[in-house]
């Protein structure tokens, strides 16, 4: 039996992204269950309540859990993980009593009165399930891919069937939300006795290494703020501006596909403890050379559903979240002009290489261009201004972080990215929509129409692709191991 050490990077990748889809599901599907049973406007109010709690507790775990990739390959992981873990707990309290104290000025912000009550439950969500957010890091530290893999698959089937009583039982946003409280603190439960079971986890005095460990995190914390309030900067002066009803059409038509966040993330997990070491030995031509790799396979995936997607976006948005959010689908086309950006991974590069100050003063700045761009847009074109102007700041700020990383990796445009496979993918996809035009007619289901359309233009592009060589059977070999 394969131990997790012998694993390839993809196959190590592809477990992750494994444990990653099964919770972007459970959070996939809570939108497809709250469309249906919410209005537009209660809707708007529940993404709402996840756009203020997103903008703060998740990127200090993010800049924590950084911390521990960095130092567990320098240091004892049992006094990483209890620095970690203490770190995000103050965290979470912190931000949980924010959230409590300034709850009806957000509320008032956004001119829905509800979020009041809303955000104090999510208050106590921030607290109790602050430890999880190390979760998925520890467990891919540990080798432990296996348990995180299972763990998810337990706590999603659990937070998508209380979501799906509270609405259908209660008909009531407020036990939704108790509900999503409690499947936290269970997911931070789990954490802790996998850690406590097996000696991972130091009681009583802090560490000596939670302070360097801050101090490292904090400049990729200030600037995953500042990156998040960036990338979500439109959704708060959408909520500002327009109705709950109106921002519920904006926050699906921006929502992230499932598979773009399983893809991206589980490759950025593997490959940011490889980057790190390889940064650190100078080993730039190995370096330059798994970048390469990892943009080839990720484009095999997102190139083709955008190709895709840009076509069939009406339906989409029909067949995941009902009729009344095809009014979605003009923002969301919008918004897949960001996927060629989603190969690479320019962050974690200039954080392994010891760039994360300068991460977070170029994040700092797309933030502030971000709000002003995205505003004006706004006011001239509505709706799809905000998304535009958000769109235009992202390209502005990747071609900063790029610009930066060939010049630590001395390298060039030309020898960063794939160009032949990238464009070759692009024109095989386009290809594969030509059997579209002519089933498209074919049915009046939305629902048949989408499942048809999907299949067709997988079975055309993973042929023409096999016959061209854009893909080998060796790649797919290697993927029978996440199947297994």
């Amino acid at each position: 039996m394969e131990r997790p050490e012998d694993f390839s990077l993809t196959q190590n990748a592809g477990l992750v992204g494994a444990s990653k889809f099964v919770n972007i599901l459970g959070l996939l599907a809570a939108s497809v269950i709250l469309t249906r049973l919410l209005s537009r406007s209660e809707y708007g109010n529940y993404e709402q309540v996840w756009l203020v709690y997103n903008s703060f507790l998740p990127l200090a775990g993010y800049g924590l859990s950084s911390s521990i990739y960095y130092y567990s390959a320098r240091e004892e992981k049992r006094s990483v993980y209890s620095s970690a873990v203490a770190g995000i707990t103050i965290v979470g309290v912190l931000v949980g009593i924010v959230l409590a104290v300034f709850a009806p000025l957000i509320a008032h912000w956004f001119g829905a009165d509800a979020l009041t009550k809303y955000i104090r439950i999510f208050a106590v969500y921030a607290i109790l399930s602050a430890p999880s957010l190390m979760f998925e890091t520890i467990f891919v530290t540990e080798r432990r891919v296996g348990l995180l893999l299972w763990g998810n698959l337990v706590l999603t089937v659990l937070f998508a069937s209380s979501i799906l009583a509270a609405a259908l039982v209660f008909r009531s946003l407020t036990i939704v939300f108790v509900s999503i409280a409690v499947v936290g603190a269970v997911k931070s439960a789990y954490l802790l006795f996998y850690l406590f079971h097996n000696g991972k986890l130091r009681l009583g005095k802090l560490s000596p290494a939670l302070k360097a460990q801050f101090l490292y995190a904090l400049p990729i914390l200030i600037g995953g703020i500042a990156g998040t309030i960036s990338k979500v900067v439109d959704r708060y002066l959408v909520a500002f501006f327009f109705t709950p009803d109106k921002f519920a059409v904006y926050a699906i038509g921006s929502k992230e596909l499932p598979m773009i966040a399983v893809i991206t993330g589980s490759a950025s997990a593997v490959l940011f403890p490889v980057f790190s070491e390889l940064g650190s030995k100078e080993m730039r031509g190995k370096f330059i050379e798994i970048w390469n790799n990892s943009i080839s396979k990720t484009g095999l995936f997102l190139l083709p559903l955008m190709v895709f997607l840009l076509f069939a976006a009406n339906d989409f948005m029909s067949f995941f979240f009902g009729p009344k959010y095809v009014v979605s689908a003009g923002i969301f086309r919008i918004f897949l002009l960001l996927l060629p950006l989603r190969l690479s991974f320019y962050g974690q590069a200039l954080f392994s290489l010891g760039k994360q100050k300068f991460y977070m003063y170029t994040s700092i700045a797309e933030m502030f261009l971000s709000g002003v761009v995205s505003y004006f847009l706004l006011r001239l074109y509505g709706l799809e201004g905000a998304a535009i102007g958000k769109v235009i700041v992202t390209y502005v700020q990747v071609v900063v972080l790029l610009g930066l990383l060939m010049v630590l990796l001395k390298s060039n445009v030309v020898e960063m990215f794939p160009w032949t496979k990238m464009f070759k993918l692009i024109l095989i996809s386009a290809v594969g929509l030509v059997p579209l035009v002519f089933i498209r007619g074919m049915f009046g289901n939305v629902y048949m129409r989408f499942v048809v359309e999907f299949v067709v233009f997988g079975v055309v592009f993973g042929g023409i692709a096999l016959a061209t060589k854009s893909v080998r059977i060796v790649n797919i070999r290697k993927m029978r191991f996440v199947v297994n």
